[in-house]
């Protein structure tokens, strides 16, 4: 006989219309209780028809274990969540809201409410969309709505709805308020809604291992929306998301400390009404860390970070993006308010391929960036392309490899660097780049377009200990590879030392005071 502190539980299946419900018995293999203790049914009746609202609410309010068994109870307005409280379904209780829905069950979707309810656990329940449409307010839609709550998870569920692509949805679970801490969603699966895992100065929020498919807008989001207290230390790991309406993963605003690593991410800006924010993963908040995502056909940016706030984008695989930028440092924005002085990001390790980018810098504020020991195969467009407006930034191009192993019928560039500058401008723009290497298999040779591997317009850059092999690859026109050159610009006091070029052409007319050391052209 198992030997357990006595706990109120709940064992309630699925009831014939008008059989009379009694209490039920524990069975001895249930872990919980003693066998043959029996408990109040309080009236939960899972046949689909019956409204249970006023039935759960009170036994959530009296007991704090609950197990409901196989069957689907239908519920017509929001129920409260205390402090503590523990619901455990089987693997087909399903909570559907019915066809006379009030309150903020029909105005905002929502199911669960837990204000002040540390430690709650819902595990293993299904909920399941009303029959009837809902009528959406503009925010705070969510099935499981958390408010200045801590400790709380949400595992095991599965949010079975169908909502169609649109700007205005439902989130499977939203977490608020500068008192929520350390909230865990882990294991559910999501079709059509999303996750809210941070808004209002939430903090400490794991999202791990959901799987995701058609959210009707994000998959997952963070809102740093609270006027002083940022969102920090929130986990998004190793989910799998597919097809997401806009974005797949946007932490955004006022957050702090995210951790996003391991997501399987498949598809983005699916509604064409969203289309143009398409991004597979933004993360534009401070001190962000973007690691081991692998991630295929997003429609504008595959990762999206803001460059100056020490933010670190490592080890991530991104595939089959044409049309789409792989990673981007956005300098568009000042530096932030909680940080004094612009940090350096970093960029390291990951592989690329197939995207129309491979790696951008742009904006106009400050950069400060190592961009090193990167993959980048079959870039269609520019491997490294440097367009930052600012007048002063420091760029580390270092130990990154460049493959091309099919013909191109574009312009087709290695490393682009570009200035807005005048060479008499009173700007400190420094680009180093330091044993980078391209190489051109014979079977990207025959294109209509032209292969470029350095192109340098910007002033004072170091080009050394570089390895270009051209493979003595020609266009369809007969031009060879361009291994080095000023493209029409006319680069002041540019450095080139120790470089090695190997079946390519290189044009250093454009530059202007430059400075050769031990180079082997």
């Amino acid at each position: 006989m198992l030997n357990f502190a006595l706990s109120f539980i709940l064992l309630s299946c699925s009831k014939m219309k008008g059989e009379t419900v009694q209490d039920l018995p524990v069975s001895p293999g249930n872990g919980i209780g003693k066998p043959g203790q029996s408990f109040e049914s309080y009236g939960l009746i899972g046949d689909g028809i019956t409204d249970n609202t006023a039935a759960l609410q009170k036994l959530i309010d009296e007991r704090s274990e609950i197990y409901l068994k196989s069957g689907t109870y239908i519920i017509n307005q929001t129920v409260n969540l205390k402090a503590g409280v523990k619901i455990y379904g089987e693997g087909s209780t399903i909570i559907k809201a019915g066809n006379n829905m009030s309150g903020t069950l029909l105005s905002n979707g929502r199911y669960f409410f837990g204000n002040t309810a540390d430690q709650f656990i819902i595990n293993r329940i299904t909920f399941a969309q009303s029959d009837q449409p809902y009528h959406w307010s503009e925010w705070n839609n969510a099935c499981i709505y958390i408010l200045n709550s801590k400790s709380t998870i949400i595992e095991n569920c599965v949010f079975d709805f169908h909502l169609p692509y649109a700007l205005t949805g439902m989130e499977a679970v939203w977490i608020s308020g500068p008192a929520s801490s350390n909230n865990t969603i882990k294991n559910n699966r999501l079709l059509t809604l999303g996750i809210k895992y941070a808004e209002n100065g939430a903090d400490g929020t794991i999202v791990e291992s959901n799987d995701i498919k058609n959210a009707y807008s994000n998959a997952v989001t963070a809102n740093g929306n609270h006027l002083t207290d940022y969102s920090s230390g929130c986990q998004v790991l190793t989910n799998t998301i597919t097809n997401a309406g806009r974005m797949a993963i946007e932490d955004w605003g006022k957050t702090n400390e995210s951790l996003i690593k391991g997501n399987v991410i498949t598809g983005t800006g699916k509604d064409p009404k969203q289309a143009i924010d398409g991004i597979a993963l933004s993360a534009v908040g401070t001190d962000v860390r973007v690691t081991g995502n692998i991630i295929s056909d997003s429609k504008i940016y595959a990762i999206e970070v803001r460059g100056n706030c020490n933010v670190a984008v490592a080890n991530n695989v991104i595939l089959e993006n044409p049309g789409s930028t792989a990673i981007i440092l956005n300098y568009t924005f000042p530096v932030p308010e909680n940080i004094q002085h612009a940090r350096a990001a970093t960029v390291t390790g990951n592989k690329l391929s197939k995207s129309d980018i491979g790696i951008h810098v742009f904006g106009d504020y400050e950069a400060n960036a190592l961009i090193q020991s990167n993959t980048f195969t079959n870039i269609i467009t520019k491997g490294i392309s440097i367009e930052s407006g600012a007048a002063t930034y420091k760029l580390d191009v270092e130990k990154n490899h460049f493959a091309y192993t099919i013909s191109t019928d574009k312009e087709r560039f290695g490393v682009f660097s570009y200035t807005k500058y005048n060479s008499s401008a009173a700007v400190n723009q420094v680009i180093n780049l330091v044993a980078d290497t391209i190489s051109y298999a014979t079977s990207a040779s025959g294109g209509a377009g032209l292969d470029l591997g350095f192109v340098i317009r910007t002033d004072k850059a170091t080009v050394s200990d570089a390895v270009i092999q051209g493979n003595n690859n020609k266009s369809s026109s007969g031009a060879a590879v361009s291994a080095i050159t000023a493209f029409g610009g006319k680069p002041v006091d540019v450095k080139f030392s120790n470089n090695k070029v190997f079946g390519a052409v290189v044009d250093l007319s454009g530059f202007i005071n430059k400075q050769l050391t031990g180079n082997s052209f």
